[in-house]
């Protein structure tokens, strides 16, 4: 078969549906020549398909398959089971199942070479597939999103929505993510041939650090919290950063027990949440999070915490579903301009605030935080956001499902202060 070849007439464009449906109208007692005026099929074929005397029954052309149409619509349907577990084959997979698969009917050994130019024919037979770069999952994700979890989940928000205070403005997601001094760049062009292909950033390792962003079921966000790697804190180091934020110092970067509750005072002094006026924040089960004096303020303060599962906020925790993925897409862009514009000189911790603020407010759209409540099913409520096929690769692992740990801010202080037992510094 050529690979680039090129059709040259219009015979056979009615295509196999067509012509089956022409073959089952004569059948059912149209006549011959109306079937063929009716689905735009020539007589003649009409009449060979009718009497048997095609090779082929249903294929067009001399061409015919080494896989029949149904073994590879099985084929494709099993493609499709093995994607969605998470357990996708690759384009060599596919030429040799097809093989394997060919052997097992009897097929002769010439016939059951599978390369290229069939791979590129399969796809275009059946285009509801096609080659895509999967993004890596691991085991512990595919296993602890599970129905049970996510359910426990919804049932928590169903209890609390029917209490009838909370609303969409009152529905707060909060996480933390980690941006670098040393960017991720851009696909640039080049000259076609070139074995390798290089792009200025500032080193090879770079320092991290984290951010605290929240928002709201109503596009509002609260002005970022960003922590920095260090034993003191500079005004240098927030420098034209976004308006209002705040900045912290640790050890490591990463947030810890006495941060989160400084982000807790900087949260409620922008929401002004009282007893009175609560609101609901939902948060990963991270260790600071669960610490007594935070708990305590919280509740103080009229703020209701609700946990998510494990492993399981990829998909349903707002802000990874749809803002922080294009936050740090719009920072490695700030940071590829940055070194542009400036020749020679490195990106420190004294540049990240101003280059965090370029992308943050480029990103925190009112579409994004709705959307990301949405896709959640948080706000609207909708328990029904997920689908079989969202649980199916945590039903094909031997691995154990973890034990859900959604808890809210008013579960027993007992509990609470065993987990926040564990180390109060870890990364977030």
């Amino acid at each position: 078969m050529v690979r680039t070849y090129k059709r040259k007439s219009s015979r056979g464009s009615y295509g196999l549906d067509k012509l089956n449906e022409a073959v089952q109208a004569v059948r059912d007692g149209t006549s011959v020549r109306s079937s063929a005026l009716q689905y735009g099929v020539p007589r003649k074929t009409l009449e060979r398909h009718l009497k048997g005397r095609v090779k082929n029954p249903g294929g067009l052309g001399r061409y015919t398959p080494v896989l029949q149409v149904e073994f590879e619509r099985e084929l494709v349907q099993h493609i499709i089971r093995l994607q969605r577990t998470f357990y996708g084959i690759s384009r060599l997979e596919t030429m040799k199942l097809a093989s394997d698969l060919c052997r097992k009917l009897g097929v002769s050994v010439a016939q059951c070479k599978f390369g290229t130019d069939w791979f590129r024919s399969f796809l275009k037979r059946h285009p509801q597939i096609s080659l895509r770069k999967p993004e890596a999952t691991s085991l512990s994700r595919a296993v602890a999103f599970n129905r049970p979890a996510v359910m426990k989940i919804f049932e928590l928000l169903k209890d609390m929505y029917g209490e009838g205070w909370v609303t969409a403005e009152r529905v707060w997601n909060m996480d933390e993510s980690g941006i670098t001094t040393v960017h991720k760049p851009p696909k640039i062009l080049a000259s076609r041939g070139q074995k390798q292909v290089g792009k200025i950033t500032s080193g090879e390792k770079g320092q991290t650090t984290t951010v605290i962003c929240a928002m709201n079921a109503v596009g509002s966000f609260i002005p970022p919290m960003l922590i920095f790697a260090r034993k003191r804190l500079n005004d240098q180091l927030m420098k034209n950063a976004p308006p209002q934020a705040v900045a912290a110092v640790s050890d490591n970067g990463w947030t810890n027990n006495d941060i989160f509750l400084q982000w807790l005072r900087h949260f409620i002094s922008h929401l002004q949440a009282s007893t009175n006026r609560k609101v609901l924040l939902i948060l990963d089960g991270h260790g600071s999070h669960k610490c007594l004096a935070a708990v305590e303020y919280a509740r103080d303060n009229g703020v209701e915490i609700l946990c998510l599962p494990p492993h399981a906020t990829h998909r349903i925790q707002p802000l990874d579903v749809t803002f922080f993925g294009p936050l740090k897409t719009a920072y490695n862009a700030e940071c590829d301009k940055y070194m542009i514009n400036h020749v020679g000189k490195r990106i420190t911790m004294y540049e990240i605030a101003e280059l965090f603020a370029g992308a943050y407010v480029r990103t925190a759209s009112m579409n994004k935080a709705v959307s990301g409540f949405a896709s959640t099913g948080i706000w609207p409520f909708n328990p029904d956001v997920f689908s079989d096929d969202d649980f199916a690769p945590c039903s094909i692992t031997d691995e154990a499902q973890p034990a859900s740990t959604a808890t809210s801010v008013n579960a027993d202080q007992h509990s609470v202060a065993q987990s926040s037992s564990a180390s109060s510094d870890v990364p977030g």
